[in-house]
């Protein structure tokens, strides 16, 4: 089978880890071209560390890291969401320290050099926030022709999580996000209303025996970090490697930015020309398998 070439564009965070492993660890389906980094969850700084690290733990260091914008478009990051990712981005656990370089070229730089090579055939996992897409279409308008599919995780069809109307992802750079959906580009949007239906929890990895111990226990650790919460970000990747996850509708998604109360919201309607697939279901046993099997990987 082919493989898919991707680059995951991410804020790493506890969710994003289990994204970066997912792509790491399906090396069969991926050919992962670079991960790019944006803040959000902490500094462009740490996020950036964080990824090296992440690379070293599954070794996969010679993945290139590519550093992303130091703000969003329009505003400056907020303080490190502590609560949700630690001191340290990634639940206080602390990695092996890599000392890797990052990539010479700027994130939005990466992507664009990256995108020319795939000949078409380069999909987006998204992950964070938009910032570096958003930059990136603005300095490069013929990168829209050259992505094949942006998987978003941000968004929700029901109730958000930073207000009443908007998650995350979109609302922290909601004119970037603005204008990724607004590119043309086919998008498959993962969001809140589906990936809170599937809490990842320690018992999904009972009687699983010989499995890498490091590797086992930062997974155990982040998973307690986050009391066993959605990984949001892993379930947007998995829509990628089974397509027996997710159920998606086509759909007309447009962002929310005008500072109202709803800022950031992403509005779905299904009467509209269509310019995304936005997830509406999700078969969580056929999630929770694929969580097992990646874990199995690391058997010793």
């Amino acid at each position: 089978m082919k493989k898919i070439p991707i680059i995951i564009d991410t804020d790493p965070g506890v969710d994003d880890f289990f994204c970066i492993a997912l792509a790491c660890t399906y090396s069969n389906i991926f050919d992962l071209k670079a991960i790019t980094t944006i803040g959000g969850n902490n500094s462009t700084d740490v996020t950036t560390q964080n990824a090296l690290n992440i690379l070293k733990l599954f070794n996969q260091e010679n993945i290139p890291v590519a550093k992303g914008h130091h703000s969003y478009i329009e505003n400056e990051f907020g303080e490190p969401v502590a609560k949700f990712h630690g001191e340290n981005g990634l639940g206080n656990v602390v990695l092996k320290q890599s000392d890797k370089s990052v990539d010479p070229l700027q994130a939005l730089d990466k992507i664009y050099e990256i995108a020319k090579k795939c000949n078409g055939e380069l999909v987006l996992v998204t992950v964070g926030p938009e910032t570096n897409l958003g930059l990136a279409f603005n300095k490069y308008p013929d990168l829209k022709q050259l992505i094949k599919k942006i998987v978003v995780m941000g968004g929700s069809l029901t109730t958000g999580n930073v207000s009443e109307y908007a998650e995350a992802n979109i609302y922290h750079d909601a004119l970037a996000a603005k204008i990724v959906f607004e590119s043309g580009i086919p998008i498959d949007m993962i969001g809140l209303n589906v990936t809170r239906k599937a809490p990842l929890k320690l018992n999904i990895f009972d009687g699983l025996n010989n499995i890498d111990p490091i590797i086992k226990d930062v997974i155990e650790k982040l998973i307690i970090f986050r009391n066993e919460e959605a990984m949001h970000d892993a379930i947007a990747i998995s829509s990628l490697i089974r397509d027996d996850i997710i159920v998606f509708k086509e759909a007309h998604t447009t962002i929310i930015n005008d500072n109202s109360i709803k800022q950031g919201m992403t509005l779905v309607e299904y009467d509209k020309p269509i310019n995304s697939r936005v997830a509406i279901d999700i078969n969580v046993e056929n999630y929770y398998e694929l969580m097992r099997d990646m874990l199995l990987h690391y058997s010793k």
